[in-house]
């Protein structure tokens, strides 16, 4: 088996999963592995969901990954304790983590990666041709990048009748890209109307925008990895096919809301402070805010902030024991691609971690390394304005 790069299309590129997914053997420990947000979630249960339609049973363990240990350490040296037959890996750019990706090839089996985020030429070299990875770039189509939640639908639908369309498009709103799917839209505007309908005086714009801040509640709420609520909870709303069970008072999920409730209010008093607090520059197009929350909500206060200054770019940092994440957006004014801005800054600095797309990404690097880091993005800023 060799990485294929020049698909003709997405069919074909689900096809290839379809035909991996299908060598699983009943007898073969399995183990899943996802970003935690809602795009990731959703992903891992239409994935665990194939898993069990083929071999009559789900993955062995299925792990979540917080955006602040995207460096994946522990959920590494995990997986080689685990030693499986199969790992299953989807949401996580792990292109850019060659020596990870030869570690696997060496010791595991069968590997089957899918991601949506950038790639490059060099990927080709750094991908071992024994690992099966997926990546809707590949197709060479300006503006499709498919998320994670897409490719578990189009893989799903192949193994069972109901395909829940409801949770897809869950998926896909968290990931900012449910409009871009208009045959789905229309599915769920046609049985599921009272997704889309507006709802009023609340912060989320209609049902399906509350569902995506629910779950992403389980992923933002101090992740450390370990407690995997949010896709427990959606996971019984899938079997139980009723999507208000994810805000409904029952089981889990109760524990869900109390989360929501909780960032609800940090996000209030952070975005608040940021009136007085955030550094706004003169000279060139930027914001700079460094907050301090145990939760990792710096892309909500990011998206909130870039509504708000929409001739700016948004940089918001945090720190997580000696290491600081930041999160990046911009203005509808503005048009950077952001992912190169971060890997331009990363020739002369070197990231813990660093990806996203051109209108959001993000990095995790050293704590004693800010005004560094801060130095190098404001020069960087003025190359490309």
């Amino acid at each position: 088996m060799m990485v294929k790069w020049n698909y003709l299309n997405w069919e074909e590129m689900v096809e290839r999963a379809i035909t991996f997914f299908k060598k699983i053997g009943h007898g073969q420990k399995v183990v899943l592995m996802h970003h935690g947000d809602c795009d990731g979630v959703v992903s891992a249960l239409y994935i665990a969901e194939t898993v069990k339609e083929i071999r009559g049973r789900y993955p062995d363990e299925i792990l979540w990954v917080s955006t602040k240990s995207y460096k994946l350490k522990n959920e590494k040296a995990l997986i080689d304790h685990l030693a499986p037959d199969v790992l299953l890996v989807t949401d996580l750019d792990l292109g850019k983590e060659p020596e990870t990706l030869k570690h696997w090839a060496d010791v595991i089996d069968n590997v089957f990666i899918y991601d949506h985020h950038n790639i490059d030429g060099s990927y080709k070299d750094a991908i071992p041709r024994s690992i099966e990875y997926l990546n809707a770039r590949m197709l060479g189509i300006p503006r499709i990048w498919h998320p994670a939640a897409y490719f578990g639908y189009s893989l799903f639908k192949h193994f069972s009748k109901n395909d829940y369309p409801w949770l897809a498009a869950l998926g896909l709103r968290g990931d900012h890209a449910f409009d871009e799917y208009e045959e789905l839209k229309n599915e769920i505007r046609d049985k599921f109307p009272e997704l889309l309908k507006e709802i009023e005086n609340e912060d989320y714009k209609n049902l399906l925008e509350k569902l995506v801040y629910f779950v992403n509640a389980g992923f933002f709420h101090n992740p450390n990895g370990e407690d995997n609520i949010s896709f427990k909870v959606l996971q019984k709303a899938m079997k139980k096919n009723d999507y208000t069970f994810v805000y409904s008072n029952e089981e889990e999920a109760a524990s869900l809301f109390s989360k929501r409730q909780e960032l609800k209010s940090d996000i209030e008093k952070i975005y608040d402070g940021a009136k007085d607090e955030a550094k706004i520059y003169e000279d060139i197009p930027l914001l700079v805010y460094r907050i301090n929350t145990p939760h990792y909500i710096l892309g909500v206060i990011a998206s909130r902030l870039k509504d708000d200054h929409p001739d700016k770019i948004i940089y918001i940092f945090n720190q997580f024991d000696d290491e600081i994440s930041g999160e990046i957006r911009q203005g509808e004014k503005i048009d950077v691609n952001l992912i190169k801005l971060l890997l331009g800054i990363g020739e002369n600095f070197k990231y813990i971690s660093v990806g996203g797309h051109p209108r959001a990404a993000g990095c995790l690097f050293p704590a004693s390394k800010y005004d560094e880091y801060l130095r190098l993005l404001e020069g960087r800023i003025h190359e490309f304005i």
